[in-house]
């Protein structure tokens, strides 16, 4: 309370009480006189400041005498003594180097970037507030180049996040790492995103830092003139018009081979349990079905008209989604002290019936300055995320797409499954067209509910002591932390995977997290004569980690309906899983530089990591860039005002550890359901891998069993190292209106861990060890555009492009294949899978039958990462309005498109009704074969084949085209069984997001309590350009390195309005 009293009492003497004169004036560009939007104005030696409105003006609070310091990224900032003169108009030359913007490096570090020897590119946090995603990472999208995103259009799920590759990105907030699972960081809260790009930016944060980091600078105070402001902003956007979702027939109903009729739902009549769509043809002939009357003297089922009466079910099932979003803050700064806080609530609603998601966020965050000497700063966090419900679109029964578009057929009518108890059974007996494996979607909706609640925090408090002007220590610690609460009521008749008994369960999944990182750091900076300084550091950290997870289901349900783990029918499931870690850091660095010339970093830090060997847990992870600003050096032609060269080195280890975790049952190697999604947590604890331990399992009649580890630990391992080259160039033309960053990386990764196999009878399966290494290759390319800039107009463009290869190095000595099929050269992202044989001019071979053979032997099918990736924004601004949009996508690689697997070999595909399949498929239901595949049929000889699975014996086999037919269901079920069949390329397209802003002129505010206000229209996912083929599944939730795509709730357009308003 007492805090609370302070800062109130801070806010209410706020500088504007004490000013003695108001300045008011412009800022505008030297060059054409164009007026300059949010250049800042700051009174020196205070935390007073405010910013430039649309119109280039501002107005100020000052004492008379006092010094403001002008500053707009790419001019020269100035530095103004006020006397009493009014107004203060001002003008900003355009920097020589165009780089005059500082960026804030590992630890929090800020650096002028003309000064980085190493890649990085920092987004502003009002690039994330309008056009907005449920978390910030995802509209990350498109805006980096190197950085991947796969953006999940699941409610909670995490992004796929590739930086250069790599999933195991370090998230840190104002230099301090934190535990983010990507949805508990309020956007409102990002002063700027800052990407550490590799090992050479992030080497600092030592084995965390191993592939780079995502790092977030918060808000803090305000640079109102009057030393307060209220900013409110709402976004509210609806969730409508599919932008991908299957296509799949309406013709035939379920069943085999054209024949079903149904009599209890679990294989008692003709073919209607657990069953395929491939039965007969609507015609409105009489069939018995799951709603037909029955006859009450022989207890027989009476047919009715077999006719399409669910057309579209899956698209009259789902509704508009909607996310709102409104966030206020509070904000006030003086000459001694700053402040700042914000609320944030944010609203999803799920397009699945009765799904939902709510997030509550509050950020605090001041500091204060005892003396000029002395300053104290913190910052704290709290996210809490609540929803009784939130879909499982993950293969199984528990998923709306699998048993509406695969497994479910137009049969049914998906209003007659609204009220889907059965009379008389309610609370017992769902109502549904099947009851072996498949549930009402209804029932699934409202019954089967998947309860999570999660409550984050994280927060930092530091002080800072300057000894004189070149000498200070900072301390700070941090602490990180979130417990988890989910829950799964599984409903009594609802049917999965190994619950065939249809008696319910009641399930509890309990993880708790908590981090501690506490950090001192000792700098030194000064010049040496005129022409060089030098910073140097010192420092260490210690983190304490500890984890504890708990899984509990009941065995069955013992009461229906009440969900409670005493309410189990036989014995419960209870696993636990606990974990701790402490790494004790030393580390330092050493900045020198050369005029503005020539600047030289160097980083080392040592790690002692307690998942390592104990005898072998200490390691030093070095770095060191260098950059090297030719326009300073020497005369540049007109055309190219500033020229920077940089070049980067680092070599950085892990410390044995995982990035996420899943429920506690996973952890210890059971998996209880069987079906529906992992649902990962951020982790970053000890593998474990390394162990010669047991663990305890339930596996004989729920009777705990002791399982001793396969593999045999290795005394003297050492972490996976990662060593890496960046070489590159900054270069800005034409006035600044055109820059080019460059950026060339090769990272060499390992010797890793890795399980080597040894001979079974040792009684183990392999033997931990360090091997494998990779060498990683690639070019990244940002471009930043400025073609049109005037008084009242302004375009500005931002283009990125990355590409990357990652080749088999080395394997283990003696061992000369890795993963069964890569050898040393090869792309470690070749995929095997199955494919059919083929004759020696490329035809299916096909067996007597007429279907084609399938090879047994994984072959060759590309590239599962895209060749490049690419994005593309413009700014534009024509006086009070603003456009921007944004297209972005990938191009290249593979994939597996498994909702067009599945919904062939499940007869639902709209291809099978269509052309000449359309006509076979009509054939089937009449029982006659008529289907004949392309390709050829082997009449004579056997085929044999090579350990790579390539024939041998070509001269040996005689052909002829093939005449077989076959039914099409039989055909299909093998053919597009394969990956072959089904293989895709990842390239697509999209319109990412458009905002259409207007900002309201400052005059109309005048004399009332509103300083500025700006509306928008927004959309995002507006459009999508991808192969026809690739129609059934975004490809945008696919980054790269999947051989499969999965199910996935159908991604909607998404349009709205943003507000915002300062008070």
């Amino acid at each position: 309370m007492k805090y609370l009293i302070f800062a109130l009492a801070l806010i209410s003497l706020h500088p504007s009480a004490l000013a003695q004169l108001l300045i008011h004036g412009t800022v505008k560009s030297a060059s054409d006189q164009s007026d300059l939007i949010g250049a800042s104005i700051v009174v020196k030696g205070t935390s007073i400041g405010t910013v430039t409105d649309v119109d280039g003006r501002f107005e100020i609070d000052v004492t008379p005498g006092s010094t403001i310091e002008v500053s707009y990224v790419g001019f020269q900032p100035q530095s103004i003594l006020i006397d009493n003169a009014n107004p203060v108009n001002i003008i900003l030359a355009e920097s020589a180097s165009g780089l005059t913007e500082v960026v804030v490096t590992a630890l929090g570090i800020e650096k002028s970037k003309s000064k980085v020897g190493f890649a990085v590119q920092t987004i502003a946090g009002s690039d994330l507030i309008k056009a907005r995603e449920p978390n910030p990472i995802n509209s990350l999208t498109g805006k980096v180049a190197g950085l991947n995103v796969g953006a999940s259009a699941e409610i909670l799920g995490a992004p796929q996040i590739l930086l250069r590759g790599s999933s195991n990105v370090l998230y840190v907030v104002d230099g301090v790492p934190i535990q983010s699972d990507t949805w508990n960081i309020s956007p409102d809260d990002i002063e700027s995103i800052t990407v550490l790009k590799g090992p050479n930016a992030s080497a600092l944060y030592g084995s965390r830092g191993q592939f780079g980091a995502i790092q977030i600078t918060t808000k803090r105070g305000t640079k109102d003139k009057r030393g307060f402001s209220v900013d409110f902003n709402s976004s509210t956007m609806v969730e409508n018009g599919f932008m991908t979702i299957p296509k799949v027939q309406h013709e035939y109903g379920p069943g085999d081979h054209g024949r079903y009729a149904f009599k209890d739902g679990r294989g008692g009549g003709l073919n209607d349990g657990d069953y395929d769509i491939w039965g007969p043809k609507f015609e409105g002939q009489l069939i018995p079905q799951y709603d037909s009357p029955v006859d009450p003297v022989t207890g027989v089922r009476l047919g009715t008209p077999y006719v399409a009466r669910g057309t579209n079910n899956l698209q009259r099932f789902l509704r508009p989604g909607l996310l709102s979003t409104n966030n206020i803050a509070i904000s006030t700064a003086g000459e001694n002290y700053d402040l700042r806080f914000s609320g944030t609530q944010t609203y999803q609603k799920g397009i699945v019936p009765n799904t939902k998601l709510n997030g509550t966020n509050f950020n605090l965050s001041g500091g204060l300055n005892f003396s000029k000497r002395l300053r104290f700063e913190s910052n704290l966090n709290f996210n809490r995320q609540y929803t009784p419900n939130i879909p499982d679109v993950q293969y199984g029964p528990n998923s709306i797409i699998y048993n509406i578009i695969i497994w479910g057929g137009s049969d049914w009518d998906i209003n007659d499954m609204r009220n889907y108890w059965q009379e008389g059974k309610e609370g017992l007996q769902q109502i549904y067209a099947e009851y072996q494996r498949y549930n009402n979607p209804y029932f699934s909706a409202y019954e089967w509910l998947r309860g999570h609640y999660k409550n984050d925090i994280y927060g930092t408090a530091g002080l800072t002591y300057e000894f004189s002007d070149h000498f200070k220590v900072t301390g700070r610690t941090q602490i990180t932390t979130y417990d988890l609460f989910r829950t799964e009521k599984f409903p009594y008749s609802a049917t999965s995977y190994g619950r065939e008994q249809s008696k319910g369960d009641y399930r509890e999944d309990n993880r708790n997290l908590f981090e501690n990182n506490s950090d001192v750091l000792f700098t030194y900076e000064n010049n040496l004569g005129r022409d060089f300084n030098f910073n140097l550091s010192a420092g260490g950290n210690i983190r304490n980690f500890k984890y504890a997870s708990t899984y509990a289901t009941t065995d069955y349900l013992n009461v229906p309906g009440w969900y409670n783990l005493n309410n189990s029918l036989n014995p419960r499931r209870v696993y636990n899983f606990d974990s701790d870690m402490m790494v004790s850091s030393a580390y330092s660095y050493l900045d020198l530089g050369y005029k503005n010339i020539l600047n030289l970093s160097l980083t080392g830090r040592i790690d002692k990591n307690s998942t390592l060997p104990i005898n072998n847990n200490s390691f030093f992870y070095p770095s060191a860039s260098l950059s090297f600003v030719l326009s300073e050096a020497i005369k540049m032609p007109s055309f190219l005002p500033y020229a920077k060269l940089r070049a980067s080195y680092a070599n950085v280890g892990s410390g044995l550890t995982q990035t996420n975790i899943g429920p506690a049952d996973r952890a210890t190697g059971a998996d209880v359901t069987g079906y529906g999604i992992d649902y990962q947590t951020p982790f970053g604890g000890p593998q474990y891998i390394n162990s010669a331990a047991y663990s305890i399992q339930n596996r004989y009649n729920n009777q705990p069993a002791a399982f001793y580890s396969n593999s045999i630990a290795n005394p003297n391992l050492e972490p996976s190292f990662s060593s890496s080259l960046e070489l590159g160039s900054d270069l800005r033309f034409f006035q600044n209106r055109l820059g080019v960053d460059f950026t060339y990386f090769k990272s060499t990764d390992g010797p890793r861990i890795f399980n080597l196999p040894v001979s079974e009878a040792t009684g183990y399966n392999s033997l931990i060890q360090n091997g494998i290494k990779t060498d990683k290759t690639g070019v990244e390319l940002t471009l930043t555009g400025k073609p049109i800039r005037t008084k009242n107009f302004e375009w500005n463009v931002l283009a990125n492009w990355s590409t990357y290869k990652d080749v088999l190095k080395e394997i283990y000595p003696g061992v000369e294949v890795f993963n069964q099929y890569l050898k040393i050269g090869d792309r470690t992202d070749k995929y095997y899978a199955a494919k059919v044989f083929r004759s020696q001019d490329g035809q299916i071979i096909n067996d007597g039958s007429g279907r084609p053979l399938v090879n047994p032997t994984p072959q060759f099918m590309g590239y599962l990462n895209p060749d490049w990736i690419w994005g593309l924004s413009n700014q534009i601004r024509y006086k009070n309005l603003g456009l921007n949009f944004q297209f972005d996508g990938r191009v290249g690689g593979v994939i597996v498109n498994y909702v067009q697997r599945q919904t062939f070999r499940g007869g639902r595909n709209i291809e099978t009704v269509e052309g000449a399949m359309g006509e076979a498929r009509y054939q089937d239901y009449k029982g006659i074969k008529s289907w004949v595949g392309e390709g050829v049929q082997l009449t004579s000889g056997a085929i044999k084949t090579d350990a790579l699975g390539n024939i041998t014996n070509y001269n040996e086999l005689q052909f002829k085209p093939n005449a077989s037919a076959t039914f099409l269901q039989d055909y299909i079920s093998r053919w597009y069984a394969t990956e072959e069949a089904n293989l895709i390329n990842r390239t697509y397209a999209k319109l990412r997001e458009v905002t259409l802003s207007y900002n309201i002129p400052n005059t109309i505010f005048k004399n009332t309590f509103f300083q500025s206000a700006t509306v928008s229209l927004i959309g995002r996912n507006l459009l999508y350009f991808s192969d026809a083929r690739n129609n059934d599944i975004d490809m945008d939730q696919f980054a790269a390195g999947q051989g499969y795509s999965d199910l996935q709730t159908p991604t909607l357009k998404r349009y709205g309005v943003n507000l915002n308003i300062t008070f």
